[in-house]
């Protein structure tokens, strides 16, 4: 995937990063880019499957009557489907934060397959694995790990809060 010569997404290493060898799209600074493109590709099937299944419960009869109206696809897909299916837009949302702050094992793989051009403590959940397992300091680890999920959490309630995920509809 980050190989410009073989990979798929060899447009956008190219293109938006500027590489054209492996070393130079895995570069430092390319690393925010690099990480979310594999939770993109790793998340990608889990929302397809979801958003699916959620679209699939919007009754026919709805679209129907908003193409009668004059609604055209983009109308329907805002005005109509979006707001039907917020929930579980909002549930995918919550779960694709708590995957963003368990980032360890991307950055591990990239530095194994880089030859160590990653830190050891790019992820916050890689500074506390450091913390404890390295230095024995245990006390900043667990800080380091209960502040991820308190910002979990508040995030969690934030979109729990602004789009209603449980409250029955009447």
């Amino acid at each position: 995937m980050l190989d410009p010569s073989v990979s798929p997404g060899s447009f956008l290493l190219r293109h938006v990063l500027g590489a054209d060898l492996f070393v130079k799209s895995i570069a430092p600074g390319h690393l925010p880019f690099i990480f979310a493109m594999i939770a993109f590709w790793t998340g990608a099937g889990g929302w397809v499957v979801v958003m699916y299944g959620a679209l699939n419960t919007i009754p026919t009869d709805l679209e129907e009557a908003a193409r009668i109206d004059g609604a055209g696809p983009f109308t329907i897909a805002l005005r109509l489907k979006l707001p039907l299916i917020r929930k579980w837009v909002a549930y995918m949302a919550i779960l694709s934060f708590a995957t963003g702050t368990q980032l360890f094992v991307e950055p591990q793989l990239v530095n194994q397959a880089s030859f160590g051009m990653v830190p050891d403590t790019w992820s916050s959940n890689q500074l506390a694995f450091q913390l404890a397992f390295r230095y024995g300091d245990f006390n900043r680890a667990a800080a380091i790990s209960v502040d991820l999920l308190v910002i979990g959490l508040l995030a969690a309630v934030l979109i729990v809060w602004r789009t209603g995920l449980f409250q029955v509809e009447d």
